[in-house]
């Protein structure tokens, strides 16, 4: 989350609304943002296309009919958790959702058919938008918090790329170069004005190595050309931009031709894909060498407008999670060396799963990125554990992913406070009571979550001024942890929606391995699950270096299984909150 300058408005309090939603549309899009705050995978629109996609999988016996019920009940919570998807409907929910294991598969079917139609994307798209319209004006936050979230979800899953849209937040809502004000709510309109949902036509022109003269025959077929000179049209771009070959260096200038896209960072990475499966099929049969190119493009629409554009390469979902810097890099793998404590079988899991993970991170290609990942997950987890596959995993990851979520939840909102105003957040977090010498992260939940705080928060709220995130943030966090029972809904929902998305991830690896197939919000599993895999690995280092010195990966199944019963015991026995009772929500290491 970070606070951008809003000299591009003439701020009014009827305008507190929308600068909260540009606000939010920002972080939302931004690479770096934790899961809890990016978009979702998907929404009601998109869950019950997955649902029917589905279906179509277990008649083809690529997906297990088990995991229809788990789908279904994620499209019933969330069409019951979403006020647009229910106003879109014309009957009770359990009309259009019928119980798999009662119903004909076929019945289900058609039941979920109608639904999609009363949820198809492009309806449901411009009925948040409306919905929108109205939150702006009433300045209702979570209104606005929860359609910002799954707008973008729907754009993502219609076929926006996610760099587009962030550059186009940045661009209308902050950026000062177009000299347009924003004074009034109905410019939200010229926002929306080129998210049209419309699908144009683009060229794209990379630079290859000269290699790719030797399959220049055959490339006709794709709608690709291969020149030595660069076509005209690009020239002015390509010099003004220095996307031309340096001296000595061999490269041909490669134009892929009719790229259907919605915007020129999906049209750059369409037509980069069509190299990449060229140069796999030339590797077939010349191993020595592959064909290389320069990863950025030139950009050129064919309807609507002529401009051209260098598009940069996005950045990879593998690249999204949090890095240490490099010396405290090093500092934690020389304590993982001296003293990680797995052996035999266990040691040799480990190294796999960590060659996997390196593997995913050098690989640019979504399928192998996934793939891999999962084999990573699904080697971790002891091969003694008698449930099914996917039951297995779900359960020996759910400790590492659910005991410390509040507490990385409170460490990314100090780290918030700290990036928007170092000096205020030290001051009133260090008057926070019986937290001297405490870690930010339990600071912070004293201050949100106890009643006797609220002075404290109440400077906090009047210092944030134009900042309305992290007002909000600050507001319904304090909302979450104030309560006993509040804690234990968000817990719970957290828990659920991961169980989700770990069964989602392992149906998607089938997908591309059975299939072929590889559904659109691929990208967003993958920033999911290689954060799943590090917590994963982090909770393993911490059991086996740590006190405990587990030897065995079923060793830090059975400790990280105690440590949740335990958690599930704090937390079913938390009644008041104080300083006391709460603090067991704080871990500095996951066990």
């Amino acid at each position: 989350m970070k606070f951008y300058g809003l000299s591009k408005w003439e701020l009014t309090q009827d305008l507190d609304g929308l600068v909260f939603f540009a606000q939010r549309m920002n972080e939302l899009l931004f690479d770096f943002t934790l899961d809890s705050y990016k978009p979702s995978a998907l929404n009601a629109s998109f869950l019950c296309a997955e649902a029917l996609s589905l279906i179509s999988d277990i008649e083809e016996k690529i997906i297990e009919s088990g995991s229809l019920t788990h789908v279904l009940d994620e499209l019933k919570w969330s069409i019951q958790n979403d006020k647009i998807a229910k106003s879109l409907l014309e009957l009770d929910l359990n009309y259009y959702i019928l119980d798999p294991d009662n119903s004909p598969l076929d019945d289900v079917r058609q039941r979920l058919e109608v639904l999609g139609k009363s949820l198809g994307p492009r309806r449901y798209f411009e009925a948040c938008k409306d919905h929108l319209h109205k939150a702006l004006l009433s300045q209702s936050k979570r209104d606005i918090d929860f359609l910002s979230r799954t707008i973008c979800t729907s754009l993502m899953n219609i076929g926006y790329s996610k760099a587009f849209l962030y550059n186009r937040v940045k661009t209308f809502f902050f950026h000062e170069n177009d000299g347009k004000k924003i004074t009034k709510l109905d410019q939200i309109e010229d926002f929306f004005s080129e998210l049209d949902t419309k699908i144009h036509h683009f060229e794209a022109l990379f630079l290859v190595d000269s290699l790719i003269k030797e399959v220049s025959d055959s490339v006709k077929a794709f709608n690709i050309e291969i020149s030595d000179e660069i076509p005209t049209e690009y020239e002015e771009t390509a010099k003004l931009k220095g996307l031309l070959p340096e001296e000595g260096e061999d490269y041909e200038y490669v134009l892929i031709k009719q790229v259907r896209a919605f915007d020129r960072h999906s049209a750059r990475s369409l037509a980069e894909r069509k190299i990449d499966n060229l140069s796999d099929v030339f590797s077939l049969f010349h191993h020595e060498k592959q064909i290389s190119w320069k990863r950025e493009a030139l950009v050129s629409q064919k309807c609507c407008t002529e401009l051209v554009h260098l598009v940069q390469p996005t950045t990879g979902p593998m690249q999204k999670g949090f890095d240490f810097k490099p010396q405290k890099a090093s500092k934690a793998l020389n304590k993982l060396i001296s003293t990680l404590s797995l052996r035999d079988n266990s040691f040799q899991k480990f190294n796999r799963a960590a060659d996997l993970h390196g593997i995913s991170i050098g690989n640019d290609v979504v399928e192998n990125q996934l793939v891999n990942l999962w084999t990573a997950i699904e080697t971790l987890v002891p091969s003694h554990v008698s449930k099914s596959k996917i039951k297995a995993i779900v359960n020996f990851l759910m400790p590492f992913l659910t005991i410390r979520y509040i507490h990385r939840i409170l460490e990314r909102y100090t780290s918030d406070l700290y990036s928007w105003d170092r000096k205020i957040s030290k001051r009133v977090l260090n008057k926070v009571p019986n937290t001297s010498g405490k870690s930010l992260a339990l600071k912070a939940l004293y201050l949100l979550a106890i009643d006797k705080n609220q002075d404290l928060r109440d400077e906090l709220y009047k210092s944030f001024k134009d900042f309305h995130l992290l007002r909000f943030r600050t507001f319904n966090l304090c909302r979450i942890l104030s309560s006993s029972e509040g804690i234990r809904n968000h817990l719970l929902t957290h828990e659920t929606k991961v169980s989700w998305q770990l069964r989602r991830i392992y149906r998607t690896r089938n997908l591309i391995v059975h299939s072929g197939r590889t559904p659109r919000y691929t990208g967003s599993l993958i920033e999911n699950g290689h954060d799943y895999l590090d917590q994963l690995m982090e909770g393993i280092m911490s059991i086996s270096c740590g006190p405990f010195n587990a030897e065995s990966l079923e060793q830090v199944f059975n400790i990280s299984d105690m440590w949740n019963i335990k958690f599930k015991k704090q937390l079913k026995e938390l009644d008041s909150i104080n300083e006391h009772s709460i603090s067991f929500l704080i871990r500095q290491k996951p066990f």
